[in-house]
């Protein structure tokens, strides 16, 4: 029997918040009002207000951040990026703005995940309400409550993660989610890195994003090269640009192209590798596997197995996962 959240420790604006989230995720795509709202020469505070509130617009901004990983979505999670820093910037009018900001993106994007278990959202939903005053006191618990440390509100901090990965590699985000991410966890500087070559769309959408949260974003390309006898690996990273166009000049470039393709190519060979792992499991180590322990397991698939990567590159990593998942 489902239990029904007690109605005694939550009002009707908690209910009303909930429904509209909850709106948003069964329709799955943004209706065409709302996503007219999403245009970035529209401010949170003008006209936008007669026509949704502002949970409704900031739940339908972290929906649209946390949904497709498609490259071609890419340009759509950057619109509702700079929505949502503009709503929850717009919510949040005290001196304990960014503070404010960050507990708010949490809270929604927790909010949003929680789909399923309605105290849980209803607990979060009341949460998101008392933060959007932004009462310091309210605003250093909610903190506490989601593990993030309190930043000072200059932005000064010195934050950083010089070593992460998003969906292209072996990472679960898309470029704009890590670093929204980020940003909600205070970090001002961030390294991504990929293997063996990146591609010029992901790192405009990388700077963009980075532009709009203030976090200086480093790309990272992680190559290999014999060295005494033996294969080593290093990092190579794109820096000491004039500002990100010229960076994604150099990228264009024909020597710098040469040597992504040559990475494109390498990424290829170390994919067809991880593929033969996979068929080489299916025929020796799985039948083994059963017969010790006593089970019997299913084949892996080869374009199940690539549909579990996704857009990233197919690593032994992948592949042990995607085995113990199971």
């Amino acid at each position: 029997m489902k239990r029904k959240a007690p109605r005694l420790f939550f009002d009707a604006n908690d209910y009303k918040l909930l429904a509209i989230v909850n709106d948003v995720l069964r329709r799955g795509s943004r209706p065409q009002s709302l996503s007219s709202l999403m245009a970035p020469y529209m401010h949170p505070r003008g006209i936008k207000e007669m026509a949704a509130p502002s949970g409704l617009r900031i739940a339908y901004a972290i929906v649209g951040l946390l949904g497709s990983l498609e490259a071609g979505k890419a340009q759509d999670r950057i619109v509702a990026l700079r929505s949502l820093r503009d709503e929850v910037f717009s919510s949040s009018t005290t001196y304990f703005q960014k503070n404010t900001a960050r507990v708010l993106m949490q809270i929604m994007k927790e909010l949003v995940r929680s789909r399923g278990n309605e105290l849980r959202q209803l607990k979060l939903a009341h949460d998101f309400r008392m933060a959007y005053a932004g009462k310091p006191r309210l605003v250093k618990a909610e903190l506490r409550r989601h593990h993030l440390l309190e930043m000072p509100e200059a932005w000064n901090q010195f934050a950083f993660d010089d070593h992460v990965h998003d969906a292209n590699t072996k990472g679960r985000k898309s470029p704009t989610h890590l670093l929204m991410d980020a940003w909600i966890k205070g970090i001002r500087k961030l390294t991504v890195v990929y293997y063996n070559h990146v591609e010029d769309e992901v790192v405009a959408e990388l700077l963009e994003a980075g532009s709009i949260l203030d976090i200086h974003v480093r790309i990272g390309i992680e190559l290999w090269s014999q060295f005494r006898g033996k294969f080593v690996r290093f990092v190579w990273e794109l820096e000491g640009f004039f500002d990100n166009h010229d960076l994604l000049r150099f990228l264009d470039e024909p020597p710098v192209m040469a040597l992504l393709e040559e990475g494109r190519e390498v990424s290829r060979y170390q994919q067809r590798y991880v593929l033969a792992a996979l068929g080489e499991f299916n025929r020796r180590h799985r039948p083994v596997l059963d017969g010790e322990l006593g089970v019997s397991s299913r084949e892996l698939d080869e374009a199940d197995f690539l549909r579990y990567v996704g857009t990233g590159q197919p690593s032994l990593l992948h592949l042990a996962k995607y085995i113990q998942d199971g």
